[in-house]
């Protein structure tokens, strides 16, 4: 059962909309981190790659998950 408004329209949904938009700024701003990374590296040739521990192949993984080491540390 939602609670109606004077206006008619739901009280709840005037409550959710904030929520939705930052979550989705904040899934945009996740996306365009991931892109930055994702183009720094593919910037790099293969010896500098490999010397911070990262092979050509793990770029796509490295960039979706920010938060594990490539290298296994």
């Amino acid at each position: 059962m939602s609670t109606i408004t004077v206006s008619g329209q739901p009280a709840a949904s005037t409550r959710q909309v904030p929520g939705f938009i930052r979550r989705c700024r904040n899934a945009l701003q996740e996306r365009r981190k991931r892109e930055k990374v994702r183009a720094a590296l593919y910037g790099l040739n293969g010896r500098d790659l490999e010397d911070i521990g990262i092979a050509h192949g793990d770029i796509e993984y490295v960039a979706t998950h920010p938060d594990i080491d490539p290298r296994g540390i």
